[in-house]
């Protein structure tokens, strides 16, 4: 006697696996291009399953930790001192590794610190990545 096949697991097994290569979360990736209004293109790092690269993807803006450094040079009682306040830039360079999260929703109208209208029904997909940070990879 034959085995029966349990083709209604297998259609939800292949099912499961096409919605899920569709979710994008993270990826890693290395920086291509310094774009002159401050975006990056980037090249993901990780093949596709039959070794293929993956398109790079363009003009994603970069998020950084906005620190205010207060430095005090205080010689002694004799002398005033003066604050001396540096900024953080942001520091991304061709060649560098960085880690790429997926917004949940279409930000193609994204601009500033304004509200803004979302376009279409895309979730979690390669053309709303952001950078959030650099991998250390010495």
């Amino acid at each position: 006697m034959t085995k029966s096949r349990d083709y209604v697991n297998e259609f939800f097994d292949v099912f499961r696996d096409d919605v899920m290569s569709d979710i994008h979360g993270s990826i890693r990736c290395k920086i291509v291009k310094v774009n002159a209004d401050k975006t990056y293109d980037v090249q993901p790092l990780a093949l596709f399953s039959d070794g293929t690269k993956r398109p790079q993807l363009l003009s994603l803006q970069a998020s950084f930790i906005p620190i205010k450094i207060k430095y005090h040079d205080d010689i002694g009682d004799s002398h005033s001192f003066t604050p001396f306040y540096a900024e953080m830039t942001i520091n991304y360079q061709v060649g560098d590794v960085v880690v790429v999260v997926f917004e949940d929703r279409d930000t193609s109208n994204a601009k500033g610190d304004s509200v803004y209208k979302i376009d279409s029904e895309r979730m979690h997909d390669a053309n709303d990545g952001v950078i959030v940070g650099k991998i250390d990879i010495k």
